[in-house]
């Protein structure tokens, strides 16, 4: 018995820290992965030069993951659903941001459950995509099929249903664009 529990141990630790690295579709140079933080599919995650994700993060590859570079991922963050999520440059996700990549839905008389068979639920799997220099604010949430554009800040506590103009600032339940904020002026590569 002992010997099944350090060897479920050591598959559980394959998925988390640096130890992970080796299992990414693709992990560029400089890219710190925090011991506590949590990648499942790992095979079909690519992360970029200079990204950082902290400690008690939880990723879910789903149909995969591409993570530009300079990236930060903060604590408490959640990438899940199991569709897709596309994350340019130079991208914030900060405590406790949710990216909800796949949910179920009530409609049609299905059941809302992942522990049920498929054909009893209705299932909404899409692709989140975040263009460069987008910022994520704490706990904000982020739903599938959404496109937060170049720039765009979301702030915190938000819910993001539906496309983000690039370069705004929205915030709310749902949210909502209140300002633009300036363009970014330094060289970007």
């Amino acid at each position: 018995m002992k010997h099944e529990e350090n060897m479920d141990q050591d598959a559980v630790h394959a998925n988390m820290g640096e130890a992970v690295k080796e299992r990414l579709a693709s992990c560029g140079r400089d890219v710190m992965i925090y011991p506590l933080a949590k990648i499942v599919k790992p095979e079909v995650v690519k992360i970029g030069d200079g990204t950082r994700i902290d400690d008690f993060t939880f990723i879910f590859g789903g149909q995969g993951i591409e993570v530009g570079r300079y990236n930060h991922i903060a604590s408490f963050v959640s990438i899940v659903g199991g569709g897709r999520l596309v994350a340019g440059d130079y991208v914030g996700l900060a405590v406790g941001a949710r990216i909800v990549t796949g949910t179920d839905h009530y409609g049609d008389g299905k059941r809302i459950s992942p522990l049920v068979p498929l054909e009893h639920r209705n299932l909404i799997l899409g692709t989140i995509r975040l263009g460069d220099d987008v910022f994520i604010g704490t706990n904000a949430i982020v739903h599938p099929n959404v496109t937060i554009g170049e720039g765009a800040v979301v702030g915190s506590g938000s819910l993001v249903l539906k496309d983000i103009e690039p370069w705004t600032i929205n915030v709310g339940v749902p949210s909502r664009c209140i300002g633009r904020r300036p363009k970014i002026v330094l060289s970007s590569r």
